[in-house]
Parts: structure tokens; C-alpha cells; sequence
């Protein structure tokens, strides 16, 4: 009795997938793609600073005495200590001018995280120039990147859905609910908006001040969606 009931659940479940199968296919139904972009002004820039110690006459300075003045100078434009973190530390001995090795000399490697560019002037201004090997610009986001992506898909799937109700009352027919919604992901933002423009180690000592704010990043959003039709 009960291998008899068991066999005609299975029947029943068996009919009902391939009735549901059935109908699914005789749906009709629209399947577009949305995008919606936006520029922003990024206000999170990542600075890689890299210092290198040197030979000072028969004296070395040091990285700790690098690392200190460059902490000193990040406090001295109001940034948290927090806003600076080690990147990598490398470094060798041999010099290829003489073609031997000599006293190893460490490079130490950051990274800072500022608001703006303008600050990049006053910064480099108030470094050990001969102890600041590079620096470049490692990454650009926003602090709002995560709010600007749903309002972004929000705007893709309404493009969509436009997108679809065009189409369709082209050829007099219209929609009638969502059947399916899929994001399209393009990896994250932040590594998206990366730039490696080198910065010079030194500059002028003049009085200018730079007012120039850093090129606007563009972020994306897509999905593909699929709508009934009436």
C-alpha cells in the first residue's frame, strides 16, 4: 500500500514539473538589459608612498627616522595616524654602477587614505625629499560607492523595464509583471576606478596652491530582465 503511494506521489510531482515545464514555454515573454552610469568626484584617494633610506656622508638614515617624519607630516594637515597604513617593505644590496654588493638600504612602502588631491603639494612639501623614493595614486573610491550602486540598479532595472515597454507597444502589445531579475556584476568599483599616475618627488617651492580636483570616476550598473507579455 505504502510503494503505491509512493509511486503515484512521484507521478503526480513527474506531471505537475512537466505541466509547469510546459506552461513556462508557452509564455510569452520580452528579456532586455538595463544600464544605468553616473561620474562622481571621488573623496577616498589612495596615496602609495614609497621611502627608501640613503647614505647621508658616512651616516644612513634610517627608515625609522623617514617613517617618523612622514607621520609628523600627516598630522601636521590634520589627518588621522589611522589614514596611513605599510604596503609592502622590499629593498637589496647590490649596486649595479660598481657591479658589487654594498650596505643594504630598505625601502618601506604606504598607504594613505585623503580626501583630495590638494593635499598631495603640501605633503610632498613637508617630506625628507631625498628619503621619498615615489609615490603615485593607488586607488580612488567614495565613501557613498555602496549607496550610488543600488540607486545605479534601481535606475537600470527602470531603464529596462522602459526599454521593454517600447519595444512591445511597437508591435501593440504590452507588459504584464517581471518574471525574472538578474544583476549584472562588473567586480568591484573601487579597483575599476584605479589610476597609477606617477606624482613627482619634488616640486617647486613657490606659493601656489593647487585647485585642481581629480578627474571624475564613472560607475556602472546593468541587469537583465525578463517580462511577460499581456
Amino acid at each position: 500500500m505504502k510503494k503505491s503511494i509512493i509511486a503515484l506521489t512521484l507521478i503526480f510531482i513527474s506531471s505537475f514539473t512537466m505541466a509547469q515545464s510546459l506552461t513556462n514555454v508557452n509564455v510569452k515573454k520580452i528579456e532586455v538589459k538595463g544600464k544605468a552610469d553616473m561620474e562622481i568626484v571621488p573623496d577616498e584617494i589612495y596615496l602609495r608612498i614609497a621611502l627608501k633610506e640613503y647614505k647621508n656622508g658616512s651616516k644612513t638614515v634610517s627608515m625609522n627616522t623617514l617613517e617618523s617624519g612622514l607621520v609628523k607630516a600627516i598630522k601636521s594637515l590634520g589627518l588621522p595616524e589611522d589614514a596611513l597604513r605599510v604596503d609592502n617593505v622590499y629593498g637589496y644590496n647590490w649596486n649595479w654602477k660598481k657591479k658589487k654588493s654594498d650596505e643594504f638600504l630598505a625601502t618601506k612602502s604606504f598607504k594613505l587614505k585623503v580626501s583630495n588631491v590638494k593635499m598631495v603639494n603640501n605633503l610632498v612639501n613637508k617630506l625628507d625629499s631625498e628619503g621619498l623614493n615615489s609615490m603615485s595614486i593607488a586607488e580612488v573610491g567614495h565613501s557613498k560607492i555602496e549607496e550610488y550602486k543600488i540607486n545605479l540598479k534601481i535606475e537600470a532595472l527602470k531603464n529596462a523595464k522602459m526599454k521593454a515597454s517600447s519595444l512591445l507597444k511597437s508591435i501593440d502589445e504590452e507588459i504584464d509583471g517581471v518574471i525574472e531579475i538578474q544583476e549584472i556584476d562588473y567586480g568591484n568599483v573601487r579597483n575599476y576606478a584605479r589610476n597609477e599616475m606617477m606624482l613627482s618627488a619634488k616640486m617647486d617651492d613657490g606659493d601656489y596652491r593647487s585647485n585642481l580636483e581629480y578627474k571624475n570616476i564613472t560607475i556602472s550598473a546593468e541587469v537583465r530582465a525578463v517580462f511577460g507579455i499581456k
